[in-house]
């Protein structure tokens, strides 16, 4: 059986770790509280920890530490909602089964922990709680990291930094629960759609340019970044996009790239709990769950149609299946283009023979591992429950760095553009020169000609494109698929695993857990868990229909 082993982007770093003033436990957001959404919502530090203003560099460090910790832990489980692993062993049940709610708790307690919200959050909260910051109906206090910069003391020209620094990162909490969650509130808040939620990501962004321009560009603490400035527009990039403000996110990411062609910014990790990169930990190291072929385990029985289109599924799920990805001679990575249904199915080459025939659909035979699309690296192991499986071989060590922000995404935002724009060829050309980078084999000849027909067909190209680049990336292409409903696959609370039999859950955009709507006031008075997934329930398409991105209240 073929091995796949390789490097990542990234490898095992040398760099030290972040120090906290108190452990990542201890400032778990819902120690002592009811969640992060009461109305009086005390500060996550210590009152010693944030004392004075000697404290300032301390607290911004366990703003990184925390967002990082809850990034890592979420791109984890989105393995599962990017159709990339499936839950089959007796524990981690939960992991991997498309989850619809956010998972809360502290921070990385166990191999199975895969607690991310209250860390994203948290982060948040350390920088913010100032309703003139964030949103004019919260209840925070004005007590965060940023807050006291700004308002209490005066640190000068560091000051200006640990500023730039803190902004960044509630920036890129903000971007993250604007990309995933149905709704949100923020200290307390009334409910806000995820568009309102970016908007204020991107305040954020502003304000974090404003104290670069003052104190002179730097480097990101702990080698997150080469430039704060670019990781800042990498911010906006990203969350540009989420809004398919496409030529917005366009002219960010060629802002960056401009300035560094290769630039990439960083969730830094180190070896041992909390700051261990959680996929490898778990999908890789320990093994739980089994990465997946094209999806044929979905029930036809029960199969809904596609609520964005209202047209069937077919019996192979198209854009699933991410092990023994190929390319063709041509380049291409879907089966034929010109087909509505086989056109979305990604080619594959043919499996030896120790592995169940009936995962290798017949069309998908007559390519060879020289065909192999090294980008995403497997290997086969033994998995907690059902023996042998193919794992992720994406990270090598649970000190491997897990890409935030990458120049290859950044190209990929810009070829979306070009896209709706309609230069289908320049789009293509970017295809390629990601792929050159990596030594594969480039778009042309007939089937390049074929693409340049239709842009459905280089739609197709960049989404499977940005499916092979982005693995295991921190749920970038989870982030594609709700952008592009109409096309690419959600179960919606319908089916199970195979092997165990878990429930598939169906998250497309998350929900809070139910204790929230009862213990936000304004919600409780509103209707409570009545106000449950208000928030996106006619999601479509990136570039046919957009739908609803408000809560109904």
């Amino acid at each position: 059986m073929l091995d796949f082993t390789g490097l990542s982007k990234r490898g095992r770093r040398g760099a030290q770790a972040v120090i906290l003033g108190v452990s990542l436990g201890a400032m778990s957001a819902c120690d002592g509280l009811d969640g992060l959404l009461e109305v009086e919502l005390p500060h996550l530090l210590t009152d010693a920890a944030i004392a004075g203003q000697t404290t300032a560099e301390t607290q911004v460090n366990s703003v990184i530490a925390l967002f990082e910790c809850g990034y890592t832990a979420f791109g984890l489980t989105a393995l599962g909602s990017e159709d990339a692993m499936a839950s089959i062993a007796g524990v981690f049940s939960g992991g991997h089964v498309y989850n619809g709610t956010s998972g809360g708790g502290t921070c990385d307690t166990s191999d199975t922990s895969a607690a991310w919200f209250d860390q994203i959050m948290g982060a948040r909260a350390l920088v913010s709680t100032a309703p003139s910051r964030l949103v004019a109906d919260g209840l925070g206090t004005g007590q965060g990291v940023y807050d006291r910069i700004q308002d209490d003391w005066s640190l000068g020209r560091p000051g200006e930094r640990l500023s730039a620094i803190s902004a960044i990162y509630a920036a890129a909490s903000l971007t993250h629960l604007g990309e995933f969650q149905c709704e949100i509130a923020i200290d307390g808040s009334d409910l806000m759609g995820p568009n309102a939620v970016l908007d204020i990501a991107n305040a954020w962004v502003t304000r974090a340019e404003g104290h670069i321009t003052t104190f002179g560009d730097f480097a990101m603490p702990n080698g997150a970044a080469s430039s704060a400035r670019n990781m800042a527009l990498s911010v906006r990039a990203r969350l540009l996009w989420a809004k398919q403000d496409l030529s917005g996110a366009a002219a960010a990411a060629a802002t960056v790239l401009a300035d560094d062609s290769d630039f990439t910014a960083w969730v830094t990790r180190e070896a041992g709990p909390t700051r261990r990169n959680k996929i490898y930990t778990n999908a890789t190291s320990v093994g739980f769950s089994q990465m997946l072929g094209p999806v044929t385990f979905w029930n036809s029985a029960i199969r809904a149609p596609n609520p964005a289109t209202g047209a069937m599924w077919p019996a192979v799920i198209p854009f699933t299946g991410y092990i023994f990805l190929a390319i063709g001679p041509d380049g291409e990575t879907l089966e034929d283009v010109t087909d509505p249904v086989a056109g979305h199915i990604p080619v594959r080459y043919a499996v030896e023979g120790s592995r169940d025939a009936s995962e290798v659909p017949t069309f998908l035979a007559g390519f060879t591992v020289a065909d192999a699309d090294t980008r995403v690296l497997h290997f086969r192991k033994t998995v907690q429950g059902p023996g042998l499986q193919e794992v992720p071989n994406r990270y090598s060590d649970d000190a491997d760095d897990v890409p935030y922000m990458t120049w290859e995404e950044l190209q990929l935002i810009i070829a979306d553009n070009e896209l709706r724009q309609g230069n289908l060829q320049n789009a293509i050309d970017i295809v390629n020169v990601l792929r050159a980078d990596k030594g594969l084999q480039v778009v042309q000849g007939a089937y390049e000609t074929t693409l340049l027909t239709d842009s459905d067909y280089v739609r197709a190209l960049l989404l499977e494109e940005r499916r092979r680049e982005l693995f295991a990336e921190g749920a970038r292409y989870y982030s594609t698929k709700i952008q592009n409903t109409d096309m690419l696959w959600f179960p919606r609370l319908q089916g199970e695993t195979e092997f165990q039999g878990y429930n598939l859950r169906g998250g497309v955009r998350l929900l809070f857990g139910s204790g929230e709507y009862e213990g936000n006031p304004l919600w409780r008075d509103a209707g409570g868990i009545d106000l449950r997934a208000t928030g996106c329930t006619t999601l479509g398409s990136m570039f046919g229909n957009p739908g609803s991105q408000e809560p109904a209240i």
